[in-house]
């Protein structure tokens, strides 16, 4: 029976998905942009703090756990916000993330910045999950293009963060953090005013009683397990770029003006990678997207170790195996909204937790490694890390995702 109420209760969401809203869409890119802003600012920030308040480097680097680890609560913050209201989640997230953030550089001690990082991190698990099963519902048939929106965002603001807050502490020291704030202010106010998600709560909330996590979760765990494996393999395959690539190149002699460029083009191409990756999940379905991310980043990263000579055409590579190897980020939300469409919340927390949890360990794991074999060496790991993507790929039904005639 309870299988049978789990099945009717998916049929029921799955009803409902059918309209595409850019105009919500927009709205959860800019709330997404505008959050993800803050936390952003952590590579700049560690050295700076280290600097100020005469902490050793180890201290300094527990900012980022500190940053990280509310992450594990995300599945179940989407589960409340399915039976309360995904609208304040989303609509307090920013400021108190602006908030939080932009008070560091005033923090008198480390322990209040930690404090802060923490009550950051609690916004970020707050926001994530409530947002994700939003554009879940305002992507309609067009899921894969809505998340890649979305995630566009995101990944629009790991670009521009550490430039904006590079400029602030140069002309201001950190004393003038707290005027970068405005920005997460105003879309908190904004997203007050226009985020509307009233049918989408109510929805949410009658359903939520017939939902069992777990049964739903035996009922479909192939295509969950699928899930699960591709989210770690993405991760293990774009994690040593996106936080040791400048060291690489370092240790390959480049300069460090180079190696920043090199990291900022492989940030820049997430934007193309998600844009393109989830819209083109939507026509030939998640697992055909999944699939040619990891048959692509491979010989492409592998060509990129082979060849790399510190000239500036090895950065337009960088940016193809951005567009490859992304793409995912924003696929597995889309999947994660396919596979459980009534229970869009907890699942959405759960990927975006295995993804956080995931990170931090595939990172101190390489950095292990590197230490061990040198990091030239470790990275050619990284080549198999995304053909492990492969089978789990596999496991997601064909189908699913591929972009259905919209009902009448």
């Amino acid at each position: 029976m309870r299988a049978e109420g789990a099945t009717a209760a998916r049929a029921r969401a799955t009803q409902r998905v059918s309209l595409w809203d850019p105009r919500g869409v927009a709205l959860m890119a800019w709330a997404h942009f505008s959050h993800d802003l803050y936390p952003s600012f952590l590579g700049v920030l560690v050295p700076a703090i280290q600097a100020k308040l005469g902490v050793s480097l180890f201290l300094a680097s527990a900012m980022v756990p500190a940053q990280q680890l509310p992450s594990i609560v995300q599945p179940l913050l989407g589960y409340i916000a399915d039976r309360t209201s995904r609208r304040w989640f989303v609509v307090l997230s920013p400021g108190v993330a602006a908030l939080a953030l932009s008070s560091i550089g005033i923090a008198p001690h480390f322990a209040v910045v930690l404090l802060l990082l923490l009550v950051s991190g609690l916004a970020s698990a707050a926001f994530h999950a409530p947002a994700v099963a939003l554009v879940g519902e305002f992507g309609g048939q067009r899921l894969g293009r809505a998340m890649a929106i979305f995630m566009a965002g995101g990944e629009l603001a790991r670009t521009v963060a550490p430039v904006i807050l590079t400029a602030v502490i140069a002309h201001l020291t950190l004393d003038g953090m707290p005027l970068v704030m405005v920005v997460g202010l105003a879309a908190s106010a904004s997203l007050f005013f226009f985020l509307r998600t009233e049918e989408s709560d109510a929805i949410a909330r009658r359903h939520a009683g017939s939902v069992r996590i777990r049964t739903l979760l035996r009922e479909r765990r192939r295509p969950f397990l699928g899930l699960l494996g591709s989210v770690v393999a993405n991760t293990a395959a774009v994690t040593p770029p996106s936080f040791f690539l400048v060291e690489y190149l370092l240790e390959r002699g480049r300069s460090e003006w180079y190696g920043g460029l090199a990291l900022s083009a492989f940030y820049a191409s997430g934007i193309i990678g998600g844009l393109v990756g989830g819209s083109l999940s939507d026509w030939i379905g998640r697992r055909g997207a999944l699939l040619l991310s990891s048959l692509g980043t491979a010989p492409l990263l592998a060509l990129y170790l082979a060849i790399e000579n510190g000239s500036w055409l090895m950065l337009p590579l960088l940016v193809i195996i951005g567009v490859f190897a992304t793409p995912p980020r924003s696929v597995t939300l889309a999947l994660a909204n396919d596979i459980a469409p009534e229970a869009r919340g907890p699942l959405s927390g759960f990927t975006l937790a295995a993804s956080f949890v995931a990170q931090s360990i595939i990172a101190l794991a390489f950095g292990a490694v590197a230490d061990a074999i040198g990091i030239e060496r470790a990275f050619w790991l990284t080549v198999g890390a995304s053909l492990a993507g492969i089978p789990f790929a596999l496991l997601v039904p064909a189908n699913l995702g591929r972009m259905r005639p919209a009902s009448s």
